[in-house]
């Protein structure tokens, strides 16, 4: 039996902002320079602090 791997998802309107950015990625690893991109150009983060990054990657579900 093959263990099918199931990619990651980000929507970053599920960590309470008002924006409509998603990003899908085959892993949580690949996933995470998308979302610091994102941060960064939209959000105006230069780094993700604990408290934004406890939610982010509750938010990462499986796409």
């Amino acid at each position: 039996m093959r263990l099918v791997k199931m990619a990651k998802k980000f929507v970053c309107r599920e960590i309470g902002m008002d924006c409509g950015f998603e990003a899908t990625a085959e892993t949580e690893e690949a996933l995470m320079p998308q979302i610091a991109e994102h941060a960064k150009t939209a959000h105006n983060m230069q780094t993700i602090d604990e408290a934004p990054m406890a939610k982010i990657k509750a938010a990462i579900k499986d796409a």
